[in-house]
């Protein structure tokens, strides 16, 4: 007799196998998309960083700051104002328009020009050095940390922020600061030499 058809068990074989082909193509498309938006993120993270530095380069004389002290702190509206930067800034991570108020941080140490940016800087507080990123100190000089402030929807909150680490001014090292208020936090170097 001849066969027209599946049998129930065939059937169900072959949905339980495209079950699994579903799945593994599925967990496989969400990890790439997911992968795609951290690059995404890391790429932006870089341009902002890229464009505050290309800042400090261009315009850095005309802030007193980074002209005495070697740091500076620039919002990225500056950065669209001059044209390093696009209106276009979106988190893809979170699919919203980044705060055009956050800051970059920029610190010049012989002639190296660094920039830092916390994507996640507008749901914190800030914390912003006073001073340089890295600090120089002789051995056996005085040190006096230039400390740091705190700033939260606007205000100051200095007053709750807490400072940890220390500088042995006897011994040639690399010591690290670091300056804390609820969960975000930023670290100086000193080095006494």
């Amino acid at each position: 007799m001849k066969k027209n058809g599946f049998t129930l068990i065939e059937l169900l074989a072959s949905l339980a196998i495209l079950a699994i082909l579903a799945t593994v193509l599925i967990t496989v498309a969400v990890r790439k998309i997911n992968d795609a938006k951290n690059q995404s993120k890391t790429t932006m993270i870089q341009s902002i960083e890229l464009a505050a530095r290309n800042y400090a380069i261009n315009y850095g004389n005309e802030n007193d700051d980074y002209r005495q002290n070697d740091y500076m702190y620039v919002t990225l509206q500056t950065l669209i104002e001059k044209n390093l930067l696009s209106e276009s800034l979106i988190d893809q991570t979170k699919k919203e328009a980044l705060n055009l108020s956050d800051y970059v941080y920029v610190t010049r140490e012989n002639s190296v020009v660094t920039a830092y940016y916390d994507l996640n800087q507008s749901e914190h507080a800030k914390i912003v050095l006073n001073g340089s990123y890295n600090l120089f100190v002789k051995k056996g000089n005085t040190f006096t940390d230039p400390g740091a402030k705190a700033f939260k929807n606007g205000s100051d909150v200095s007053s709750g922020l807490t400072v940890s680490g220390s500088v042995d001014i006897n011994n040639k090292g690399t010591y690290r600061i670091t300056y804390k208020y609820e969960s975000t936090s930023i670290t100086r170097n000193v080095v006494v030499y």
